[in-house]
């Protein structure tokens, strides 16, 4: 049962009413003490707020307002709070000064300390929860990966937020959660924690391509990492990508990094035909080139393709040639297989209502018909005696068939 007390935050402050309540956040169950404190004087804005990751150092509760103002619907936020007011609560813990360092509610201070300077005593105090002493680490990130990735509207990071959010919790020493625990906490697969992690890796890589971290190659990246996220996810080029230990892949990652930086990809979604780009030789040429938005010319042809038959079957020969030069690929007797069963269906459509053995013949036809000189060499004596006995074989069941 929720209990209501009293309680000071400091030794000039009012009496404010206190509600004790229980609140399971992750596995575990928490007492907390629900109180109102004066939005400019109790409260201390967290520069370590993830929400804050490419702002660099701010050094005073000014520079932190004027950052979180520029966070994504700050504006609609400070609207929701005009207009209905504070619907949820912040999560604060006591310092040694007698303030409350805000964990989760940065945003929703900042705001209310806007609205406040423009009313005055109208925005003047926040609901705060106060989390106890021992709500270390592991119970943070459990707490904002379940506000900030599982919620939505005002309170959701943005993607590359979440990324750094996640690689720093799971890479921190020692362990603050594993990936599978965080995965839990956020609502979503192990999977999908797994690949926003390595697309905070590769983002980091992009930094390291920049010159290194900076405030201004942080705003890059985190502009950016829609479209370096899809990259990371490419089959086989994004795999060879995020080989960071084997050297042969860095020219690649420096010729993707520069389309990224020069714009080459209008939008995430045109980096999702990345690899139909490297498998043909011009088209990646015209990547190279520093075109802007050229990936986005080149993934409508590559729909056109798509969708049309015979512009894949003119793309292919070419597509067989550079896989078998780069390697890496075994093609096998079933593969050719699989081609000429693609070959029967054409000729069959080709030569509509022929049977199919006559089909076979025109092909042996053509077959002899393109012999040169040049290709003689290339048959051993077994060959050519197989061919033989075969002919003679063919002419004698034609003899019979007329007699």
């Amino acid at each position: 049962m929720n209990k209501v007390t009293t309680t000071r935050t400091s030794k000039n402050s009012p009496v404010i009413p206190e509600r004790m309540l229980h609140e399971r956040i992750g596995e575990q169950e928490w007492l907390l003490s629900e109180i109102k404190l004066d939005v400019h004087d109790q409260v201390s804005l967290w520069d370590e707020n993830p929400r804050l990751l490419t702002a660099g150092h701010l050094d005073s509760e000014e520079l932190l307002e004027e950052a979180l103002r520029l966070g994504g619907r700050f504006n609609q936020l400070k609207k929701s709070l005009r207009e209905i007011g504070q619907l949820q609560p912040i999560y604060a813990r006591r310092t040694e000064t007698g303030k409350y360092l805000v964990l989760e509610g940065n945003s929703r201070v900042t705001a209310l300390r806007d609205l406040n300077r423009e009313n005055p005593g109208r925005f003047c105090h926040v609901i705060t929860r106060v989390v106890p002493d021992d709500f270390g680490d592991r119970a943070i990130a459990i707490l904002l990966a379940g506000v900030h990735v599982r919620g939505s509207g005002v309170r959701e990071w943005s993607g590359y937020v979440q990324a750094r959010f996640i690689y720093d919790t799971v890479t921190k020493k020692p362990v603050v959660l594993t990936q599978a625990d965080l995965a839990k906490n956020m609502g979503r697969s192990e999977g999908w924690v797994s690949r926003r992690k390595n697309a905070y890796e590769f983002a980091l890589k992009y930094i390291e391509y920049l010159g290194g971290e900076t405030t201004e190659t942080r705003k890059e990246t985190e502009e950016k990492f829609t479209i370096l996220e899809e990259v990371s996810k490419v089959a086989i080029v994004g795999r060879f990508l995020r080989n960071y230990d084997e050297p042969k892949h860095d020219n690649l990652r420096k010729d993707v990094f520069d389309m990224v930086y020069r714009n080459a990809f209008k939008e995430h979604r045109d980096a999702r035909y990345l690899k139909y780009f490297y498998d043909n030789a011009d088209w990646w040429e015209q990547m190279k080139s520093g075109e802007e938005h050229i990936a986005h010319h080149l993934s409508k042809q590559v729909g056109e393709i798509s969708d049309n038959p015979k512009a894949k079957i003119a793309e292919f020969p070419g597509f067989i040639e550079r896989a078998i030069k780069k390697g890496g690929v075994d093609f096998n007797e079933d593969d050719a297989a699989t081609l000429q069963q693609a070959m029967d269906h054409i000729q069959n459509q080709i030569h509509n209502g022929a049977p199919p053995y006559r089909l076979a013949v025109k092909r042996v036809v053509q077959t002899f018909n393109k012999a040169s000189r040049d290709n003689i060499p290339d048959l051993t004596n077994d060959d050519i005696a197989n061919l033989a006995d075969a002919y003679q074989y063919f002419m004698g069941v034609v003899e019979g068939c007329r007699k």
